[in-house]
Formats: structure tokens, C-alpha cells, sequence
């Protein structure tokens, strides 16, 4: 376990990381439900200040907060904030990808002895209560003999203000389950990574993220591995996140209204690429592949046609294919 330190106290790895840890505790904190949650952000070269404010928003929320950089231009300094938990920043010193950060900060949690982790994105907000709501659910799940994965929460788009569904196969089709009203939780087949809440001990069974993707699809593997192993997955109809997928979002018809959210051309490949290795590697029932083919020609059709550079976008979804095809993974 690591012992608290001031900010300046910094430990050099072989490999190029560094570890800072800040304390902002407030002195005579009431032991609480919360004190067994550690929360995950991870950055790569955030708009600092609303980093200060999701650290702000976190602190209450948890026991503590381990910010992991990923080889960020200019590293996030957070020494100088007030966010009533323990900070620990790790810089790795490169992109790692989002995968292999996750697992550097879960491990630092599983190390501190906290009970669950919580995964942010830097971009996200979590509301007020999200996390409380969240360990209850889980709680009282696991009180019903759930075996239970991971519990999450309903995102709210900035942009948009749209409330995000939930997603879950059934009776061969995949589709959307809505938080209707009354109903606490729904079960899912997976989540996004920003606000998954997991108890660390199931990772002795599930395994830890696939760093191998580096990014795209960490969350959807994840998710698949661990319903494969006769775990369950729910999203928490109390719990609210506010976020924000892709640099902006279009919308556009395709069978329905949808919000189709706009990623750099690189993302493009990274999505093709680890789809095709989901497909090619781990178990899913046939409603589920014939979904990700489906969006795979979806996104290939609406970003080729009407999102610029289309000639780049094209080139890189193709080389993500053939990189899927091929088993090549890591970073591009």
C-alpha cells in the first residue's frame, strides 16, 4: 500500500512513470458507504478546469482519486486543488491507451485496499449522488445473489441533454432498454467505461482490460468476457452521469433518428480494427455480431460519404480491418 505523502513527494519507475500523491482529505470526514470506493480518471491532455471540476465532484463522492496521465503535453497540475479525498496522480510518461491506464489505476486502488473502482474519463461529470446510488444498487443486487459484473450509470449528453438507453440482446435481437419510470436498475450487456463502477475482486475472474485494443471496444470486450463467464451487468436508473461522446455529434437517419457521435479519423480506424478482433476472438451470441457488422457498414457509409477527410477515413477503417482480419493490435 502506498502511504500518504505530500504533492512534492514524487517516485521515479523503470518504466517512465511518475507518481505524485496530494492529499486534500477533510480532517474529521464521517466513515461513510463511499470509503470503500477509489475512484480511476484518466487524462490525456484535458481542459484543466473542468478536470478541476470533476476532481471537485469526485472527492465527496469517494474514498479516494487516482489520476492517471497518459502522456499528456502538458501534465495536469492538481497540487494545488481542494478536493476533499486523497489524489494520487501517475504520469506514464507516453500514451499508453486507455486500457493499460485503467489497469494502472485499479491496480494502485486494489493496492490502497479499497473495495471498488470507478471509471471517469476526464471529459465527464459525475451528478450529485452518483456514486452512492451506484454502490447501492450494487449492494442490493449482490443481496439478490446476483453475480454481478459491474453496475453503471444513465449518461446524459452536455450537447444534447438526451438521456443514454441501455443495451441488451433479447431473444436474438439487440436492443434498447430504457430507465422507465419506477424502475431502479435495468440489465444490460454493457457499458460504457465512464462511470462503471466494479467490485476489484471479480478481476481475478474477468481479468483486467484488454490493453491490447489500446482504445475502442476496451469496455465492449470487457463487458462480453465477463457475460461469458455467467456474469450480469446493470445500469442504475438513479445514477447520472453527464458526458459527452466523440469530438461533436451529427444527427442523422438511419432507421431511426440517431446521434452518431464524430471521432477523429484515427478513431475510425481503432474502431474498425477491434471490432473485426471482438468478432474474430471472443464468444457472442449471432444477434450481437450481425449488430457490430451492421454498424461497422453504417459508420463506413456515413463517415465516407458526409464526414471530411472522407479519403483518410476510408483508407484508415480499411487498414482497421485488415489489422483486425491479421490479429495486429496495440497502438497504430
Amino acid at each position: 500500500m502506498m502511504s500518504e505523502a505530500s504533492s512534492s513527494n514524487r517516485e521515479t519507475r523503470a518504466v517512465p512513470e511518475v507518481v505524485t500523491m496530494a492529499v486534500h482529505e477533510e480532517a474529521g470526514a464521517e466513515e461513510s458507504a463511499i470509503s470503500s470506493v477509489g475512484a480511476v480518471v484518466v487524462t490525456y491532455n484535458p481542459d484543466v478546469l473542468h478536470l478541476m471540476r470533476l476532481l471537485q465532484a469526485l472527492g465527496p463522492q469517494v474514498a479516494q482519486i487516482v489520476v492517471v496521465d497518459n502522456g499528456s503535453s502538458v501534465v495536469p497540475d492538481i497540487s494545488g486543488g481542494s478536493f476533499g479525498a486523497p489524489v494520487t496522480l501517475i504520469e506514464c510518461g507516453g500514451n499508453l491507451g486507455i486500457a493499460a491506464a485503467h489497469n494502472k489505476g485499479l491496480m494502485r486502488l486494489k493496492a490502497n485496499g479499497v473495495s471498488y473502482g470507478l471509471l471517469m474519463d476526464h471529459d465527464s461529470l459525475p451528478l450529485d449522488g452518483m456514486v452512492e446510488n451506484l454502490l447501492s444498487a450494487d449492494k442490493a443486487l449482490r443481496l439478490e445473489g446476483v453475480k454481478l459484473a459491474a453496475v453503471g450509470p444513465v449518461t446524459i449528453d452536455r450537447r444534447t441533454h438526451a438521456r443514454s438507453k441501455f443495451v441488451k440482446i433479447r431473444g436474438g435481437i439487440v436492443g434498447r432498454v430504457e430507465c422507465a419510470e419506477g424502475k431502479r436498475w435495468v440489465e444490460a450487456d454493457f457499458l460504457i467505461s465512464s462511470g462503471t463502477l466494479i467490485r476489484l475482486d471479480v478481476l481475478a475472474d474477468i481479468g483486467l482490460m484488454n490493453e491490447a485494443y489500446f482504445i475502442d471496444h476496451v469496455d465492449t470486450e470487457w463487458c462480453l468476457r465477463a457475460l461469458n463467464k455467467g456474469y450480469r451487468i446493470f445500469g442504475i436508473c438513479d445514477a447520472l452521469l453527464d458526458h459527452s461522446l466523440g469530438d461533436h455529434v451529427v444527427r442523422v437517419w438511419f432507421g431511426r433518428m440517431r446521434e452518431v457521435p464524430v471521432h477523429s479519423p484515427l478513431r475510425n480506424y481503432y474502431i474498425f480494427r477491434n471490432t473485426i478482433a471482438m468478432l474474430r476472438d471472443v464468444p457472442m451470441p449471432l444477434g450481437w455480431q450481425s449488430a457490430h457488422l451492421y454498424r461497422l457498414l453504417q459508420f463506413m457509409v456515413f463517415f465516407v460519404i458526409g464526414i471530411p477527410p472522407r479519403g483518410l477515413r476510408a483508407r484508415l477503417m480499411m487498414k482497421g480491418i485488415g489489422h483486425g482480419i491479421a490479429g495486429r493490435t496495440g497502438k497504430l
